[in-house]
């Protein structure tokens, strides 16, 4: 497989990150920690900062970007956790409710033009949907209740678990395959790429809708790149997050 960069190249694709978070929430780098990064990396065409429950964020990322003139585009967007787990929310301009039920959060996403991807899907180790769960939504005949694509690539250790599964699961869905670091640290932006034909924010938003998106793997990035300690900070200011995810997806798969 040729590296992500080499496809870029080759066929004209851009380069997005469409699944990072900041300190905002539960982020270990700032918006404008991360912004830099990117820029200095000069690897990415697109990314977006989908905070858990949060926008303002992505709201600074964007103003900051136009303000400086980074060679690329920022995406508004966030991680809403629906009763049934996580759903990234993109290309949206007002926040969406959390803690509702997933029907409600997809028709509300899409009432305001967002598209809802799904991260990290039936992960036992993260909050996520079941098969089950997107069952529902990929067979229901409510014009307004679909995924617009499927993040097949997940760069997190935890991700990494699921994402085999998820390539499986696609193959009978054909969304729009994404890739997303899920970077809670500055060193894991760019882990995980969805490729794209064009450069610009539209031309993914286009990709996405088209179903010619592609998941890729990009920087590699070890456990020890990170460090312990920033680990151990990063579980502390989610509160304990990943132990939380991992008890209640036990709980929700033992009571089906």
């Amino acid at each position: 497989m040729n590296p992500p960069e080499a496809l870029s190249k080759e066929r004209g694709y851009g380069a997005a990150d469409i699944h990072i978070h900041s300190s905002v929430r539960d982020g270990m780098a700032s918006v404008p920690e991360i912004l830099e990064f990117v820029a200095e990396r000069g690897k990415l065409d697109v990314i977006a900062i989908t905070d858990h429950d949060e926008i303002s964020g992505s709201y600074q990322a964007r103003e900051l970007a136009a303000k400086c003139s980074y060679p690329f585009e920022v995406v508004v967007g966030m991680e809403v956790d629906t009763i049934s787990g996580h759903l990234l929310a993109l290309f949206i301009e007002r926040p969406v409710l959390s803690h509702q039920p997933l029907a409600a959060t997809i028709a509300a996403i899409h009432a305001q033009g967002g598209l809802c991807i799904v991260p990290h899907p039936m992960c036992m180790l993260s909050e996520s949907l079941s098969h089950q769960d997107m069952e529902k939504i990929v067979n229901s005949n409510e014009p307004d209740l679909y995924f617009d694509g499927i993040e097949t690539v997940n760069a997190t250790i935890v991700g990494r678990i699921s994402n085999r599964r998820a390539k499986r699961v696609n193959r009978e869905y054909n969304l729009a395959e994404t890739g997303g670091s899920d970077a809670h640290f500055l060193a894991t932006v760019g882990s995980g790429l969805t490729l794209f034909p064009g450069r610009s924010a539209q031309d993914l938003r286009r990709s996405l809708l088209e179903r010619t998106t592609l998941a890729r793997n990009g920087t590699r990035v070890s456990l020890r790149d990170i460090g312990l300690i920033q680990i151990i900070r990063q579980q502390r200011r989610s509160r304990g997050f990943f132990v939380r995810g991992t008890l209640k997806n036990f709980i929700k798969w033992l009571s089906k």
